[in-house]
C-alpha cells in the first residue's frame, strides 16, 4: 500500500494529545490497506489556534506543508485538521490532489444527516469562528446553536471530564435549540462519537473523520477509474 493522507494539525503545540488522537482515530483506513493516514504536529505553525489571528497565522505553514509533500507519488491527498480551515481554498490551487478542510467537510456530513446541527467546541464562547465558516459555507440558516465546552488544551487529556462536557453539550443543543444532529467543531475528539450518540439518541460527526472520508473517497475513485 503507497497511499498516504495526510493529515494535518496546524498547531504546533506538542502537548495536547491530539495529533495522537487523530492517527488512533484513522488508523481503521490502514488496517483495511485503503491508504495510511500520516498525522502530523506542524512546528512551524501558531502555539494553538484560538482566533482567527491565529487560523490566519497557521495558513502559510499548511501551504508550506502542502506544497512540499504533494509532489511525493506516495502522497494521496491532504485533510487539514483544523475547523477553521486555514489555507483550504489556497491549498487547492497548489496541488491537483484532493484538499478537505475538517470545517467544510464536518458541516457537510452534519447536514446530511438532519435538517439542523448543533456545533460543539472545545473553548467557551458562542462560537464565532463557527458561525463564521458556516457562513461561508453557505449553511448557516441551519445552524441550530452552539455550545462551548469552557476547556483548556490540558484538560482535554481528561476523557471522564470531557465526555461528561460533551453530553450536557449535547442535551442542551437537541432540548434547547432542536438540533438534529451534532458536529464537534474541532479536531481529536472522535472517541466521543459513540458515547455521545447513545447519550442523546442523535447522530453525531466528527469532522476529521468525515473530511477523512472525503479525500478517501477521491482517492479510491480516481483509482477505479484508472483501472477499472
Amino acid at each position: 500500500m503507497d497511499r498516504i493522507i495526510h493529515v494535518i494539525n496546524a498547531s504546533s503545540r506538542t502537548d495536547t494529545g491530539i495529533t495522537e488522537d487523530l492517527a488512533r482515530s484513522l488508523a481503521w483506513a490502514g488496517q483495511n490497506d485503503l491508504a495510511r493516514a500520516h498525522c502530523v504536529t506542524l512546528t512551524d505553525g501558531p502555539r494553538g489556534i484560538s482566533t482567527a489571528r491565529d487560523s490566519d497565522d497557521a495558513a502559510p505553514a499548511v501551504l508550506r506543508y502542502i506544497e512540499r509533500e504533494a509532489a511525493r507519488p506516495e502522497t494521496a491527498g491532504f485533510v487539514i485538521a483544523c475547523f477553521s480551515d486555514p489555507g483550504l481554498f489556497a491549498a487547492r490551487g497548489l496541488t491537483g490532489k484532493p484538499v478537505a478542510g475538517i470545517g467544510e467537510a464536518g458541516f457537510l456530513a452534519a447536514l446530511s444527516l438532519g435538517e439542523t446541527v448543533g456545533t460543539i467546541g472545545v473553548a467557551a464562547g458562542k462560537g464565532a469562528k463557527s458561525m463564521r465558516l458556516a457562513r461561508h459555507a453557505g449553511v448557516a440558516s441551519r445552524v441550530a446553536g452552539h455550545v462551548g465546552l469552557g476547556l483548556d488544551y490540558g484538560q482535554l487529556q481528561d476523557p471522564e471530564l470531557v465526555l461528561n462536557r460533551v453530553i450536557e453539550a449535547g442535551k442542551v443543543l437537541r432540548g434547547d435549540h432542536g438540533a438534529e444532529t451534532l458536529l464537534f467543531a474541532g479536531a481529536g475528539l472522535a472517541r466521543y462519537v459513540q458515547p455521545l450518540e447513545q447519550a442523546v439518541g442523535l447522530p453525531v460527526v466528527d469532522p476529521t473523520q468525515a473530511a477523512f472520508g472525503v479525500v478517501l473517497a477521491q482517492v479510491m475513485q480516481a483509482e477505479y477509474a484508472r483501472h477499472g
